[in-house]
């Protein structure tokens, strides 16, 4: 078996301007006074709602419902990135493709749902319970890859062996990726990267 795992923010979906405004929200509501950064997610690890709050110096209980009850009601307000209904449907005919995202499984699983693509996946993990460095140890031995934007999603596949794609379209730097076995810009170079590295096992 050969499995693919996708992040979900910045991969899958186009959803950095709702999680910045769920976070600017919730920060408002604590009554943060500083200057909120344009993307608050440009270089933290790991990408969660609990490191924003940390940063922030807020209350990461709070914090995170705040900011997950304005993400679960703005929802309907993200888009796939274009192409990648697509490459899911040519993808899911070959490989087992999972989802990895800090973000709660009922939050993937419904946006995923509703834009008409949850069906290619054979299964959803989500939230920060599990790490995803620690998500990975189960799949350590197994023909796998994982597709990121972030430092921490190359940091989990690369302590685990696994085959680390960085996305470039997603909401952290080249320079934040540097340690992905490979960078792509497009869902073009996706499929490439994918194709060509399981075809050299």
């Amino acid at each position: 078996m050969k499995i693919v795992f996708f992040d979900y923010d910045g991969v899958l979906v186009d959803s950095l301007s709702l999680c910045v405004n769920s976070c600017r929200f919730a920060s408002e509501q604590l009554g943060y006074k500083g200057e909120f950064p344009e993307n608050p997610y440009l270089n933290l690890n790991p990408v969660t709602y609990d490191e924003v709050a940390k940063r922030l110096g807020l209350d990461i209980a709070e914090f995170d419902r705040i900011a997950t009850g304005y993400l679960n009601e703005n929802l309907h307000t993200t888009k796939l990135f274009d192409g990648t209904k697509e490459v899911l449907e040519n993808l899911s005919k070959k490989y087992t493709l999972y989802v990895l995202s800090a973000t709660r499984k009922e939050t993937v699983k419904k946006s995923l749902e509703n834009k008409g693509v949850l069906g290619y996946f054979t299964e959803i993990y989500g939230g920060t319970e599990i790490p995803k460095k620690e998500r990975l140890k189960e799949f350590r031995d197994k023909n796998a890859i994982m597709i990121g934007d972030s430092i921490s999603d190359m940091e989990a596949a690369k302590s685990n062996g696994i085959y680390a794609i960085g996305a470039l379209w997603g909401w952290q730097s080249k320079e934040m990726l540097k340690d992905a076995d490979i960078l792509v810009e497009n869902h073009a170079e996706l499929t490439e990267a994918i194709e060509s590295y399981f075809n050299s096992l």
